[in-house]
């Protein structure tokens, strides 16, 4: 039965899985960073310009240049900050988030946890399962 608090725990859990999302993504950017800052200062001093490459590395340096692009610039870290921010954002405007995206970022959460379980990666899980759950919560209580 639906009643008036559905929709607001729907969208609660909604507005929690932005937050989520939006705190490990920030984190991401902010500890990765600094774990990797002898390689971040050796390529700025060495220029900006093309100083990452897709080149399968050679030498030892240049496989930390390149494992130090991927945790950091190349990461899901931006996107997740940007969806989370999304997410928060239409929650608090009572718009939904579709039950979809919550299944999308749920099995790709048990990829990558299950490829690499020793990771921050069981946020996904976790988010996608707090958009599933909003989702379903906010149609429940508009009666669809």
């Amino acid at each position: 039965m639906a009643t008036p608090t559905t929709g607001v725990r729907g969208a609660r859990l909604t507005q929690a899985a932005g937050w989520t999302a939006l705190t490990f993504g920030a984190v991401h950017m902010l500890v990765t960073p600094w774990d990797t800052r002898a390689v971040w200062s050796a390529a700025l001093s060495d220029g900006w310009w093309n100083s990452f490459t897709l080149n399968v590395s050679t030498t030892f340096a240049a496989a930390k240049q390149s494992e130090a692009f991927w945790l950091t610039l190349g990461s899901f870290g931006v996107p997740m900050i940007l969806t989370g921010a999304l997410v928060v954002r239409a929650a608090r405007r009572d718009e939904r988030v579709p039950e979809a995206i919550g299944w999308g970022t749920l099995a790709w959460g048990i990829l990558l946890t299950t490829s690499l379980p020793a990771s921050p990666g069981w946020a996904l899980p976790v988010i996608g399962g707090l958009l599933i759950a909003g989702d379903r919560l906010r149609r429940r209580a508009a009666g669809e």
